[in-house]
């Protein structure tokens, strides 16, 4: 699908990303592309893979925000046919006139997740389009294929117009893993967004907040996928403390996954049965976070950019979360929430007491919050800022 702009020279942009599976970088792609409406920014959303392996879930994310895609079908790195076909697409392929031809290339490629920015840079130097590269998770211990497809990546990245990395700690990590001796030059940190106005502060939805086990007590929601990162068995050996100091606080536990039978069971042996509630997976999460008094992440490890602390931000929820990974390019301890160290039971009981006791203090995290959320992590604050870099690599005026 193509954005138009208002400008009579559009910069027309090859967005190119390994499939369209459920994730969230392929996510990210509805609002980025509502921010470039009406800006002087056209992008095309292209998937490397075949079509078949594409997420029926982000498809119909993507057709909800008008996006069509369109899917190369290239299945492997080493297929001889693979950079061929990618500089036909960069050099044909920009959709424009309503009849949908293909007689126009692109200005610019902008690839996103390892396989299509190792398709993309080589591609953009022989149609001499300047390419981006952004990588939108932490670098963690692979080895064999993985390993292997993520070196390639790096340097195809580290040779390119731009190589972004959307949190400090990502481009820490591929610094720590691939370039220990310095950063290299053309290495910047560039925060995605989201679209903000879905998630508006406002009062809590009574319904909502007894749906999910709120009382007449605090209500600490702990939003996030039932998998081993994500902390949850400290919130449980926490929350102990934090009901020593509020008895009638009840923590809800909104997700779900893999490790829900195991968390069940170590709520029931620490007999809190009573005060931690399984709350399920929602589809309405601006209402949850509104029922919220506290929102709680106690991530241990491998957190990039959680979009859910921006999703709470924006409703202007107070934080507690871990300093881990990219979190605290979201959170600014003591301004916009506070900060705990990872699998800190202790740590993690003191900052969620801390906000159950004063609503004050809530307000002001909370509206501040919002500030930050609208002004660093939003769709149009992200798109602008990609908007910039495209003017620049094309000699046009930013």
């Amino acid at each position: 699908m193509t954005v138009s702009g208002t400008a009579t020279r559009p910069m027309r942009v090859l967005v190119l990303i390994d499939a369209f599976r459920m994730g969230g970088a392929e996510t990210l792609l509805a609002p980025l592309a509502a921010a470039s409406r009406d800006t002087d920014v056209v992008m095309d959303f292209v998937g490397v893979s075949p079509a078949s392996v594409n997420a029926d879930k982000t498809m119909a994310i993507l057709a909800e925000a008008d996006i069509r895609p369109r899917s190369l079908g290239i299945r492997r790195l080493l297929d001889p046919f693979a950079i061929p076909r990618l500089v036909n697409e960069i050099r044909h392929g920009c959709r424009e006139g309503g009849d949908g031809s293909y007689d126009r290339g692109y200005d610019l490629v902008h690839a996103h997740l390892e396989m299509a920015m190792t398709l993309a840079v080589p591609a953009a130097r022989l149609t001499h389009r300047p390419v981006f590269c952004t990588f939108h998770h932490v670098a963690r211990p692979l080895d064999g294929r993985a390993r292997w497809r993520e070196q390639l990546a790096v340097a195809a990245a580290t040779r390119s117009d731009g190589a972004l990395f959307v949190s400090d700690a990502s481009r820490a990590s591929f610094q720590q893993r691939y370039h220990p001796s310095g950063l290299p030059g053309n290495w910047d940190v560039l925060h995605n967004g989201i679209d903000v106005d879905l998630y508006q502060p406002g009062q809590a939805n009574a319904a909502v907040r007894r749906e999910i086990g709120g009382g007449t007590g605090p209500l600490v929601v702990l939003p996030a996928a039932f998998r081993d990162f994500k902390g949850i068995p400290v919130a449980v050996k926490a929350w102990r403390l934090v009901l020593d100091r509020h008895p009638d606080a009840t923590l809800a536990l909104v997700g779900g996954g893999p490790l829900e039978a195991d968390l069940r069971a170590a709520v029931g042996e620490a007999g809190l049965t009573d005060s931690i509630v399984f709350a399920g997976v929602r589809t309405d999460m601006p209402e949850v976070y509104r029922a919220a008094d506290v929102i709680l992440l106690p991530s241990t490890h491998g957190e990039n950019l959680p979009t859910v602390l921006i999703e709470a931000s924006a409703s202007g929820r107070a934080i507690a979360a871990s300093r881990i990974g990219g979190v605290p390019d979201i959170v600014v301890d003591d301004v916009t929430g506070l900060l705990f160290e990872p699998n800190d039971p202790e740590g993690l009981a003191d900052a969620v007491g801390r906000l159950i006791e004063s609503p004050a203090l809530r307000n002001t995290l909370g509206q501040n919050a919002i500030l930050r959320a609208q002004r660093e992590f939003s769709a149009a604050a992200w798109l602008s800022r990609l908007q910039t870099r495209y003017a620049v690599a094309l000699g046009r005026q930013p």
